[in-house]
């Protein structure tokens, strides 16, 4: 009986203990729940007041420019990524504030969703843009992991006034310099088919900027050195966005009659049809008056032998310092950054597997098309296209004699039909020019600026397209890597074997030297 009695106590002590710990945990969410209620209800008055001020100061003023609603992503108790001493809240903040600073000075109204180290739930973030009624929504990060470089976010099914916002700031952060351009992408870092909070839910044109990694030494250093230049580059992409959507411009209207030289309606303006590296929008270059009294004399491009103490062609820096006024690129800023560029002329069976290889080493290019390339090899346009390579301009009909052989009429139809081509079938815009047999005028640098192009020369190139004659692997190999050097434009032809078959390992030995791949913008 007693070992009974003292089990049936034992039972009811258990019994005691667990209505107890019920209770207690009870007691502890009840207290939790009033805490974020408390914590909301604070969080809801401080979004009354951001709110509530941004109204104010719009109903006061007959006349005001875009409001932007900047947001500083982590604060508080939240500090996001970490890197010793340095936060992501902290640096979040800093960019957010020169950004604002740099706007204001434009004269546009701008909202913060936080402008001190205070914490805001994402939901209340997107309600101060949508209550304010935000024009654009940009949110400021730090990224982290094993990686550097810039990423621009925006929603899966992001409209296209979403995909310009993105692609401006992309290509302006990229003309500053970004230890790499990893694109303009979609989703989330984990999913494609999920979108960070602040993308989805918030009712304008929206992205999130990670400017650069946190653990990483390069992109701390570009982020310290370069964040009132990049400031004034987002805020300029910010801005150049507002004025489209506010214009209502759709691009160029595909028509192949060439206006006269000279004219303001001969550049196509720009559009945005596709994701990262896709038909970026074109940045309106301003037009050079005066084309007709520009000197004409063809002259070849070719980067020559001398390099100075960086290993870089003397040629190309002499030439970028006498024409890039006029819209040039020969070679890049001095940084560990180059740009692959291949001319596709015509197809020989090499573009498949060059595209595979740059698809496997993450690598984006620039394809300098013929339109009758475009014609022939629709397929392999478009896959260049869906896999996040820039689609170039390389004229209508490959003019052996160079682009200054053809009057100033013929020169803008060799820009304006192939561009309008692609447009039409492809729903892309080009904006890089690539001159056929490299041969280039004052003038005629002038005529494609004033097509709204950028023209692109290189400072490495070789004898590589002579189907007939390929050189040897091992001996083109040496010879790219030997001559690597900071802000390298290489040119490859595309129906090289030997470019096809050594392409893998000169991106892997390039990254091995400390360099990485970019897309020009």
């Amino acid at each position: 009986m007693d070992r009974e009695r003292r089990k049936k106590k034992y039972l009811r002590n258990l019994i005691s203990i667990a209505y107890c710990s019920l209770e207690l945990l009870v007691v502890i969410a009840a207290f939790q729940g009033l805490g974020w209620a408390i914590n909301r209800s604070s969080e809801s008055e401080e979004v009354e007041k951001i709110v509530g001020s941004i109204i104010s100061d719009s109903q006061a003023q007959t006349e005001s420019g875009p409001l932007i609603c900047l947001d500083a992503g982590h604060g508080g108790r939240d500090d996001g990524s970490v890197n010793g001493s340095r936060t992501e809240k902290a640096d979040n903040l800093k960019a957010a504030q020169a950004v604002a600073a740099y706007l204001k000075q434009k004269d546009a109204r701008v909202v913060m969703t936080r402008d001190d180290d205070t914490f805001f739930s994402l939901e209340a973030r997107c309600e101060i843009a949508n209550r304010s009624k935000a024009d654009i929504f940009v949110s400021l990060h730090r990224n982290e992991g094993d990686g550097n470089g810039l990423e621009v976010w925006i929603e899966g099914k992001a409209p296209e006034e979403t995909v310009t916002l993105a692609t401006n700031i992309r290509n302006g952060l990229a003309d500053v310099g970004v230890s790499r351009d990893r694109g303009v992408k979609k989703g989330t870092q984990k999913s494609e088919n999920k979108d960070y909070y602040v993308n989805s839910h918030t009712d304008m044109p929206s992205c999130l900027i990670e400017l650069g990694f946190i653990n990483n030494a390069g992109d701390n250093q570009l982020f310290d050195e370069k964040l009132e230049a990049y400031a004034a580059a987002i805020g300029d992409a910010i801005l150049a966005s507002c004025k489209k959507e506010a214009s209502g411009q759709t691009g160029a209207d595909g028509g192949k009659e060439a206006p006269a030289p000279g004219s303001e309606q001969i550049s196509p303006e720009s559009t945005e049809s596709g994701g990262a590296g896709g038909s970026a929008a074109a940045p309106q270059y301003p037009k050079i008056s005066g084309v007709e009294t520009l000197g004409s004399q063809s002259m070849d491009w070719g980067q020559g032998s001398n390099v100075d103490e960086k290993n870089r062609p003397t040629g190309a820096l002499t030439a970028q310092q006498q024409y890039g006024d006029k819209n040039a690129l020969f070679i890049g800023e001095e940084s560990q950054t180059i740009y692959l560029t291949l001319d596709e002329g015509y197809e020989y069976g090499c573009t498949p597997s060059i595209l595979d290889t740059l698809k496997e080493k993450n690598v984006k290019a620039v394809f300098f098309v013929t339109e009758p390339y475009a014609k022939q090899e629709p397929d392999l346009v478009k896959r260049m296209i869906a896999e996040g390579h820039t689609v170039g301009n390389h004229s209508v009909t490959h003019p052996s004699a160079g682009l200054p052989s053809l009057s100033m009429e013929e020169q803008q139809k060799e820009v304006l039909e192939n561009h309008a081509y692609m447009k039409e079938n492809f729903g892309y815009e080009m904006h890089l020019f690539r001159y056929p047999a490299g041969k280039f005028s004052e003038q005629s640098l002038a005529i494609v600026n004033n097509c709204n192009y950028k023209s692109v020369f290189w400072s490495f190139a070789y004898l590589d397209y002579d189907v007939e004659n390929q050189p040897d692997e091992e001996e083109s190999l040496n010879k790219m890597i030997e001559k690597l050097h900071p802000g390298a434009v290489y040119l490859l032809h595309a129906e090289s074997k030997t470019n096809t078959a050594v392409l893998g390992r000169f991106i892997d030995q390039v990254r091995e030297k400390g360099y990485e791949f970019a897309l020009i913008a």
